[in-house]
């Protein structure tokens, strides 16, 4: 009974009231006298305690109904397969670009609406999980906090696609990723998934609070990392002119080894290999998850509008089949 509530408690005073139809026969004298004399109709008598039921119970309902009874929203424990996954979006200007490297004359074509349209379908895939989602350029942004709000989810990944602006600074994005799992339970696995396009130096000082923070929270980085032809393959690097000025993309990846927490990198130089990263990550993100399911106010005015309408309509019945004016014979 804690999960119930009125949205109209006033109501409730009137309630009372319908109590006299279980005391108050409710039935008209007939002009006649020594009815003591007719035979007892039992059966009449159970069908007139009905009625008098029926009739408090329509009122019953009807004042409940008014009195705007619903059930509170609940929370829900659940055991699933999936994550709590961090969306860390890089929203610097070369993800306005496609594929090919050039800026992108049609929006749709960019690196950042491949990146949007996929995770759209990713999300809506993983219905267990919970998402937040962070972006970065020179700065970083909090989009949203973990949650199952689909909703809210799909509006923050469909904003990714607009015009993007400053340079890529990915530290400070992984530092504010990794604070969303700060004072949250562990109910399933942490992932931060980075989906960017370039590299950056980062300093000493920050890549061991990185690593460290890594480890304290336990989650793991994917990196789907969006290369054109111009860019490097951190996978396969150029043997000459490699440093952190010309390539910093391979000693981020170098980096990002060196976390100690479960790290894998995807290469994604066309939508195709975009895909397959992100459906990867998919299936390798399927293990045990304890999480909460929100279930939203319900009302229940109208179930009790229903009942009241069902009880009344042997009510009316009754009224149509009962004789107003008995039969008085001539004098």
């Amino acid at each position: 009974m804690t999960n119930l509530g009125l949205t109209h408690p006033l109501w409730l005073l009137a309630w009372p009231l319908t109590l006299v139809f279980l005391l108050h026969p409710g039935r008209k004298g007939v002009p006649y006298p020594a009815m003591e004399w007719l035979p007892m109709d039992a059966l009449g008598r159970k069908i007139d305690r009905l009625r008098r039921w029926l009739a408090w119970a329509f009122l019953s309902c009807l004042i409940l109904a008014l009195a705007g009874p619903f059930l509170k929203e609940q929370k829900v424990a659940r055991l699933g397969t999936g994550a709590h996954i961090v969306l860390t979006i890089d929203r610097s200007s070369s993800m306005n670009e496609d594929f090919s490297g050039y800026l992108s004359g049609n929006a749709k074509d960019s690196k950042s609406a491949a990146a949007r349209k996929l995770l759209l379908r990713f999300v809506e895939q993983r219905r267990q999980d919970l998402f937040a989602m962070v972006a970065f350029s020179t700065a970083p942004v909090h989009i949203l906090p973990l949650t199952q709000d689909r909703a809210a989810v799909r509006a923050a990944v469909e904003a990714i696609d607009r015009r993007g602006r400053g340079v890529t600074n990915i530290a400070p994005g992984l530092l504010m990723a990794l604070e969303e799992f700060r004072d949250h339970p562990v109910t399933g696995a942490r992932v931060i998934l980075l989906v960017s396009d370039g590299g950056t130096h980062i300093d000493q000082d920050t890549q061991e609070r990185i690593r460290q923070r890594f480890r304290d929270v336990g989650a793991r980085l994917y990196w789907i990392y969006l290369r054109n032809p111009r860019s490097i393959s951190v996978l396969h690097p150029p043997k000459r002119n490699l440093s952190e000025t010309t390539t910093p993309e391979y000693f981020l990846h170098r980096y990002f080894q060196t976390l100690g927490v479960p790290y894998r990198v995807f290469e994604a130089d066309d939508p195709e290999s975009l895909a397959a990263a992100i459906a990867t990550v998919d299936r390798l993100e399927n293990r045990p998850l304890r999480y909460f399911e929100t279930i939203p106010r319900r009302d229940l005015s109208a179930h009790l509008y229903g009942l009241g309408l069902i009880l009344g309509l042997p009510l009316l019945l009754w009224n149509a089949l009962e004789i107003r004016q008995w039969f008085e014979p001539k004098r």
